[in-house]
């Protein structure tokens, strides 16, 4: 059930790009930021500096962060890049676990467009179960 749960608020939440592009001066800062947001499950700034910031009401937001929390109880101590894509030139698609003491797994799927003046996340996903990641490639 909680998978489903997860799977439900991410799909609602896909990351899509809008007007305002959100700009990441180096991968390095988009690692960064992924990083620190998803180890301590700040699920709001995330989804908000990945695309969704006027896509989704605050009630939306709260409620998809409320359900997330609700499935990942516990902040993530480890996180490690797993697949990584290079599409072209300038587009990659990446895979992030985030892991805790709990045995507690979250995977990360992002599309990435690297510019000359940053890297932009095209689309991301967020979710407990792996198969639903490795199938974006």
């Amino acid at each position: 059930m909680s998978r489903i749960l997860v799977f439900l608020a991410c799909t609602l939440f896909p990351g899509v790009l809008h007007a305002e592009i959100p700009l990441f001066k180096t991968h390095q800062d988009y690692v960064d930021f992924v990083d620190s947001k998803v180890m301590s499950r700040d699920f709001i700034p995330l989804i908000k500096q990945l695309g969704g910031d006027d896509e989704y009401t605050d009630a939306q937001l709260k409620s998809t962060n409320a359900q997330l929390l609700n499935v990942m109880p516990f902040d993530f101590t480890g996180t490690e890049l797993i697949k990584n894509v290079r599409l072209s030139a300038s587009f990659t698609q990446e895979m992030r676990v985030f892991w805790n003491a709990k045995s507690s797994y979250v995977y990360f799927y992002s599309l990435l467009h690297h510019r000359e003046d940053g890297v932009v996340v095209l689309k991301f996903n967020l979710n407990t179960n792996s198969d639903k990641i490795f199938e974006k490639f």
